[in-house]
């Protein structure tokens, strides 16, 4: 049995505990969680300066664009991102391997205990299956006529029916999915979590309201879009299915938008890739706006084309850098929401009968995030 301690202990299952103790035994299950470590003879005591808090959980990730790191332009809007993608993606099939299995065991390095992986093909199955790192993988499909709609929904069931873990098939955004697609995603689903990118470009509410602006002129060529008039979240989110939905990026998305989710859903999970965002548009989500009263927020890395690291702790301090945000949230938003967003059930927070992770911030300053901050998976 070990006896786990810190000045201060994020158990992101309530307030934190002053110089309490996690009981672990061997297979790093949650055993007790006492008050105060003076209970504990201090030869059986690990102590453990700074804070100690659960193993991340990575809402949002694409391994299988790993191989990607530093190939495409920053801050050049979602358009051109998105066009970089299908211009650069391609590589041997050893590349892509290599660069998947470092990316995981970049992320198990840094804390992270549970991942949200969007796949598109099987190039990450292997790694995932084999990894210490609780997967969930989201297929995702793209198809803006309708037409199609069935033929590509029989190539994401084919591919799931090679996916050994959790899984199911999700739509990529709200402008690049078919109705009818849609439907049939929300028909097939039986419970399981959905994933979808919202709101990561000004252009994108601007095409589902008027039918103009630079991503519609892109996907013009692809199919006559009808404008909904309103937003690309209200547009999209009726036809999902009743379960936990990820909203990915919401970068632009209004205050409107989050009082309409919160007063119609309470199911859906607000994931965050700040760095990802600036990375493609230069620019934040309003965090302020997701403060307020039981709005779920979750943080991911999106991919190393987005990014130049896969680390939950450098989201932390890009959001703690900007705004005003309690450490104590943010490891709520990193470990128990995100867990519950995804299902992990054993995963999120420390309580008697789970087995999160453990992980060491180091160099905390007046109890917050700063440059010199560290992680050290210890459990």
């Amino acid at each position: 049995m070990r006896y786990i301690s810190s000045d201060i202990i994020f158990t992101s299952n309530g307030p934190p505990l002053k110089k309490g103790v996690l009981v672990v035994n061997e297979a790093g299950f949650i055993q007790d969680i006492l008050p105060n470590k003076d209970l504990i003879d201090s030869g059986n005591l690990e102590f453990y300066e700074g804070a100690i808090c659960p193993g991340f959980i990575n809402t949002h990730c694409h391994l299988e664009l790993s191989h990607m790191k530093g190939q495409l332009p920053k801050k050049s809007g979602l358009p051109r991102f998105i066009a970089s993608i299908v211009e650069n993606r391609i590589a041997s099939d050893e590349i892509i391997s290599l660069a998947i299995q470092e990316a995981d065991e970049l992320m198990l390095k840094n804390g992270i205990v549970g991942v949200g992986d969007i796949s598109n093909n099987h190039q990450s199955f292997i790694v995932k299956d084999s990894s210490p790192i609780a997967y969930y993988t989201f297929l995702e499909v793209f198809g803006t006529q309708e037409d199609f709609a069935d033929s590509i929904f029989q190539s994401a069931l084919h591919l799931k029916s090679q996916c050994k873990h959790l899984s199911s098939i999700t739509p990529h955004a709200n402008y690049s999915v078919s109705q009818a697609l849609l439907k049939k995603i929300a028909g097939s689903n039986t419970g399981e979590c959905i994933s979808i990118h919202n709101q990561e470009t000004p252009s994108e509410d601007e095409m589902f309201l008027n039918g103009t602006g630079e991503l519609a002129r892109q996907l013009s060529t692809k199919r006559k879009f009808t404008p909904t008039r309103k937003s690309a979240l209200q547009s999209t989110l009726p036809f999902l299915p009743i379960t936990n939905v990820l909203l990915v990026h919401n970068t632009f998305t209004s205050h409107e938008d989050i009082l309409w989710v919160q007063n119609n859903y309470s199911n859906v999970y607000w994931t965050m890739c700040p760095k990802a965002n600036l990375y493609i548009e230069n620019t934040l989500p309003n965090f302020a706006l997701f403060l307020e009263k039981n709005i779920k927020v979750t943080v991911g890395t999106d991919s190393l084309a987005s990014n130049d690291t896969l680390c939950i702790l450098s989201e932390l301090k890009l959001i703690q850098k900007q705004y005003e945000i309690s450490l104590n949230t943010l490891i709520t938003w990193a470990c128990r929401n995100g867990a519950e967003a995804l299902n992990f059930n054993t995963l999120g927070s420390f309580e008697i009968g789970k087995c999160p992770g453990i992980n060491h911030l180091s160099q905390l300053h007046n109890g917050n995030l700063c440059e010199d901050t560290a992680i050290k998976k210890i459990c």
